[in-house]
C-alpha cells in the first residue's frame, strides 16, 4: 500500500506591532527625532504590559529611539528577553520638518507645505526621506526580523508611520472595513508572515485608511 503523503505546514512567523508609548511630541512631525516617553506614556507601559502577558514571546525587537526602548524594557523584563534595537525600525525622516506642528510648518513655507499636502505622499518633507525609500526599508526590516523569529512570535515596537505603512501594504491584498489610521499609542497590530507570504489574521479586522489631511499623517 502507497503511502499517502500529508504536505506539511510552513513554518508561520508571528510578529505584533506595537506603537510606541505617548511623547511630548505628539501632535509634530516626530521621525528621527529622540524624546524619551511623557509622564502619561511612562504611565501606558504597564497596561501595555498586561495586554501582552498571555502571548509567548520569543523575541523582542524596537526602533534605536528611545521612545520605543523605553517602551520595549519592561516587556522585555517580564519575558526575560533582550530588546534587539534596529535603526531600520525608524519612522520616516522628516527632515527641516523635525519637532514642527502643522501650523508652524505652513507658517514657514505655505507653498510647499500646501504642496506636500496636495501631493502626499509624493514629495518628502524639505531634507526628508522619499516615501518610497521609507516602504522598502521597513519592508527589508520585516523580512529580516521574521528571517530570525522563524516559527516564534517578537514584539515589535516601532512607529506610528511603520505600522500604517505595513498594514497598508497587506490591506490591499486583502481590504476589510476596519479603520487603522489612528493607530493609537500602544496599540498592538498582528501580522504573520508564511511560507515567504505575509497576511493578516482573519480574525483581526484591518484596512486602508490613509487620511489626505496632511496633519493626520505627522508621525511618531
Amino acid at each position: 500500500m502507497s503511502r499517502i503523503n500529508t504536505p506539511v505546514p510552513a513554518a508561520r512567523s508571528t510578529l505584533i506591532l506595537v506603537r510606541h508609548a505617548h511623547t511630548d511630541l505628539a501632535g509634530s512631525f516626530c521621525g528621527h527625532s529622540d524624546p524619551p516617553l511623557s509622564p502619561q506614556g511612562l504611565a501606558q507601559l504597564a497596561d501595555l504590559s498586561q495586554r501582552l502577558r498571555s502571548v509567548p514571546l520569543t523575541h523582542i525587537f524596537c526602533s534605536d529611539l528611545q521612545r520605543t526602548r523605553q517602551t520595549a524594557e519592561p516587556i522585555a523584563q517580564r519575558c526575560g528577553l533582550q530588546p534587539k534595537w534596529l535603526v531600520s525600525l525608524r519612522e520616516l525622516a522628516f527632515g527641516s520638518w523635525e519637532g514642527l506642528d502643522w501650523d508652524q510648518v505652513m507658517a514657514r513655507d505655505p507653498v510647499y507645505a500646501q504642496r506636500w499636502l496636495d501631493l502626499y505622499p509624493s514629495i518628502p518633507a524639505p531634507g526628508g526621506e522619499h516615501f518610497e525609500d521609507f516602504r522598502k526599508r521597513i519592508q527589508n526590516a520585516m523580512d529580516a526580523i521574521a528571517d530570525q523569529v522563524q516559527e516564534g512570535c517578537a514584539v515589535v515596537v516601532t512607529h506610528a508611520g511603520v505600522i500604517r505603512t505595513s498594514l497598508g501594504d497587506l490591506a490591499q491584498l486583502r481590504p476589510s472595513p476596519a479603520d487603522f489610521s489612528k493607530c493609537d499609542y500602544t496599540s498592538c497590530w498582528e501580522v504573520w508572515r508564511e511560507a515567504g507570504q505575509w497576511s493578516l489574521p482573519t480574525e483581526n479586522h484591518f484596512a486602508i485608511a490613509m487620511s489626505c489631511d496632511g496633519r493626520r499623517q505627522m508621525s511618531d
